[in-house]
């Protein structure tokens, strides 16, 4: 692996694409980069984009924000669209703003040093409904090292349009209930804080090298989140219904059921060739959470300078979901849950004479967790006892 790359691991979960033929570059000593992280979609929600550089030496990766740049959307070559400045280098689109099926846009970026660049154009083409979601069980789903963990594959039908060429990618988002919030290490669990000690994990003398799982207090949900890149073009099968799309490989995890959300996109040719291309050298590595072999130039360029590498990538999306309800019951008697942790629950013993020990942990909200119960969540049926 070569010094620089490391800086594109953050690249790779931008879910962004290049409109022109990507290709690999490498690079020696300390380098900084400019990276786009900009994605527009056709949902109904108000359009963000982030810009920040990134930052690479030999011992040592890390991203500043870009401030006080100037950017403009252009749509159909002609009308121009400001984005305001937030924080951190995020900046938005009006609240008003929704992409149009068949136009065309463009990202021109003025930093405050005066560099310009400019995106690749980017055509909005309408992604067709998903018509069904199945899934079947496999008692050796999941290659784990040397074994298999089973599994749930979850596939999807959806027609493709044979008045045009489509290609697709496809993510998902996966809620499961959680019993164990919190694993403390060399320490306790306390719910009573101050303010300078809120509630959690605090390391105690006499409890060194122990580890105590606790339970939550109430209902709690891990969000997972797919790791591999999913696209195809159906350039040999135009007009054709996509049949037994796989789309997921969920681990059994636990005989409950799971709710997930498969989102399926359009993307453009270009969007195709430069993440068909990521994940032939990530995904034959590992996962989109490893560094891939080399970096990968996207569709943003410094107009003036047009040998600076730019991690950047503009794409625009159409976007349908849909949620589908992973009983597990036809994984009954073939195999047996591993688990949502990455070891055997241990509970904090209990002991007599000793109140509110161990106490139940809070839920806390993150882009993770949630103790909002997911819409299309399927509550669990408690087994009568014998």
């Amino acid at each position: 692996m070569n010094k620089f790359t490391g800086v594109f691991c953050v690249s790779l979960l931008l879910w962004v694409c290049s409109c022109v033929e990507p290709f690999s570059a490498t690079f020696d000593g300390k380098s900084i980069f400019l990276t786009i992280d900009a994605t527009l979609t056709d949902l109904d929600e108000q359009q963000r984009i982030k810009i920040h550089e990134s930052v690479s030496s030999e011992n040592n990766n890390y991203t500043i924000p870009v401030k006080n740049a100037v950017i403009e959307l252009i749509v159909d070559e002609k009308e121009k669209i400001r984005f305001a400045e937030e924080d951190n280098g995020i900046y938005s689109l009006p609240l008003s703003f929704r992409l149009k099926q068949g136009s065309s846009y463009q990202l021109n970026i003025q930093k405050a040093d005066g560099r310009q660049y400019k995106s690749a154009k980017e055509t909005l083409i309408k992604v067709a409904d998903m018509v069904k979601v199945y899934d079947e069980f496999m008692p050796r789903g999941v290659p784990r090292g040397v074994y298999y963990d089973p599994a749930n594959y979850v596939y999807i039908d959806t027609p493709d349009p044979g008045d045009q060429n489509n290609n697709y990618m496809w993510s998902w988002k996966l809620w499961e209930l959680q019993d164990i919030c919190t694993t403390c290490n060399d320490g306790r669990y306390h719910l009573t804080g101050t303010t300078n000690t809120p509630p959690g994990c605090r390391k105690e003398a006499g409890y060194e090298n122990l580890s105590y799982d606790y339970f939550c207090d109430g209902n709690c949900w891990e969000i997972l989140k797919s790791k591999d890149l999913n696209v195809f073009s159906d350039i040999y099968s135009n007009g054709k219904t996509i049949s037994g799309r796989l789309v997921a490989k969920i681990p059994y995890y636990q005989e409950g059921g799971s709710l997930i959300e498969i989102t399926q996109q359009s993307i453009s040719p270009g969007a195709y060739r430069y993440l068909k291309l990521l994940a032939d050298q990530v995904q034959n590595n590992g996962s989109l959470v490893d560094t891939p072999p080399a970096a990968i130039i996207g569709n943003v360029k410094n107009i003036k300078e047009n040998n600076e590498m730019v991690a950047g990538f503009f794409m625009v999306t159409s976007m349908k979901k849909i949620r589908y309800w992973i009983s597990r019951e036809n994984a009954a008697g073939k195999a047996y849950p591993i688990g949502l942790l990455d070891h055997q629950i241990i509970p904090e013993p209990t002991v007599n004479g000793v109140p509110d020990r161990p106490p139940l942990a809070l839920c806390i909200e993150s882009a993770n967790r949630t103790k909002i119960e997911p819409k299309g969540w399927v509550p669990r049926v408690k087994k009568p006892k014998n």
